[in-house]
């Protein structure tokens, strides 16, 4: 399985919850810092709004928030 992408903030704050959920379970994370042009065209491709991170990208679909995110992970990557 490829490894979940995540399209956050490092400075924020709501993306840093999922960022250590992530790395206090051992899960990798693809991390693509939306400050950075490429993954910011890249989450908009994919119909996200950068106004509204974390996004999390897996298996061809884009999870927001979160609540929504770390269920994903819970349910998928441990």
């Amino acid at each position: 399985m490829e490894k979940p992408i995540l399209y956050y903030w490092a400075p924020c704050a709501t993306c840093s919850v999922v960022v250590n959920y992530a790395n206090d379970n051992g899960i990798e994370l693809d991390k693509r810092d939306v400050e950075l042009e490429e993954p910011y065209q890249e989450l908009l491709a994919l119909g996200g709004d950068a106004n509204f991170i974390p996004y999390l990208y897996a298996n061809g679909q884009l999870i927001q928030g979160n609540d929504d995110v770390i269920a994903y992970l819970e349910a998928n990557c441990r």
